[in-house]
């Protein structure tokens, strides 16, 4: 620090622009301190196994509006005040960058968590799918490898992402002005996650799922599951293993599966679900009928897609039985 002789009393003393300086700069601190604290304690209530710089941002937001902070620096935070305070969680141990999921953080107040929980909390629009939702319904007592997950495709998550960035533009609005805030983040799911190999499947139109209770987990509707095992049987332990579930949970979740499969858009889809729950299975419902209208007579429609056309087939539901 720069000093100055006092001739009266010989006692060196510091120069009056380096304290201001000094001054100044503990200020500061002390003010940054105070943002990041609350941060932290909004950053830990979320709950949230990984978070995004964008959903942090967010939070700060929401402190600035409410000011529950003490000695808040502006009206709003800027990109530097968080890019600041963001350096005191990481070094005060909130916040660390996640092992698997780049440009994520990892929430070091929250337990170790499993790879169905990281991968939903990553990602807000995958739902965990097929064999995997099976094993979870306990319609199959096989466990898979790989935690089957279906995610938007890019056209979809885009529409999703603008549709999220104007929801919160309210949030981030101050004096009538949308502040500049991180980019929104969709993770790329990596191979493996916590040492789980992820099959994700993507799609351009989402499945009907529900969140699952005291998780963050989100799966396949049961009606869903039961139409992912006619359209993608091959992620579903293979056809004649989606038979045999069929043949031995369908009845129960009938309502459910008929009313998911009339919404359905594909028509083959419908005569698959008709042949196994009418002629193989001798369950009956109004709704078949009307399924039985989009069989086509003279088509190459199967029951398994993965096996090739076989000369035996369903007079009514007009589909080769190409899988005993």
């Amino acid at each position: 620090m720069a000093e100055a002789f006092c001739p009266k009393d010989k006692r060196l003393l510091p120069l009056r622009g380096s304290m201001d300086k000094t001054e100044t700069y503990f200020h500061e601190a002390h003010r940054m301190t105070n943002f990041a604290e609350a941060l932290a304690r909004s950053i830990n209530g979320a709950k949230e196994y990984i978070i995004s710089d964008y959903e942090i941002f967010l939070l700060a937001c929401d402190i600035y509006r409410k000011r529950s902070a003490r000695y808040l620096r502006g009206e709003h935070p800027t990109m530097d005040q968080y890019r600041n305070a963001r350096e005191i969680l990481k070094k005060a141990n909130v916040i660390t960058a996640d092992k698997d999921y780049a440009g994520m953080w990892q929430v070091l107040s929250q337990a170790s968590a499993p790879a169905d929980e990281i991968v939903c909390s990553a990602d807000p629009y995958c739902y965990i799918s097929h064999l995997s939702a099976m094993q979870r319904y306990g319609l199959t007592f096989r466990r898979p490898e790989a935690l089957h997950i279906t995610r938007p495709g890019q056209k979809l998550l885009k529409k999703l992402k603008e549709g999220r960035v104007e929801k919160d533009a309210p949030k981030l609005t101050f004096g009538g002005v949308v502040i500049e805030a991180p980019k929104v983040l969709q993770p790329r799911h990596p191979d493996v996650v916590r040492g789980r190999k992820i099959h994700q499947k993507s799609t351009e139109k989402l499945g009907d799922w529900k969140a699952i209770r005291r998780s963050k987990a989100r799966v396949s509707s049961i009606g869903q599951v039961f139409l992912e095992m006619l359209t993608d049987p091959h992620l579903c332990g293979g056809m004649q293993h989606v038979l045999e579930v069929w043949e031995e949970h369908a009845k129960t979740h009938l309502n459910d599966i008929v009313k998911r499969i009339d919404l359905a858009a594909s028509g083959v889809v419908k005569m698959r679900a008709g042949y196994i729950l009418e002629e193989r299975m001798a369950a009956q419902h109004p709704a078949f009928q009307e399924w039985a209208k989009k069989a086509q007579r003279g088509g190459s429609m199967v029951l398994d897609p993965s096996l090739p056309y076989k000369d035996v087939y369903s007079e009514k539901w007009m589909i080769s039985i190409n899988v005993s």
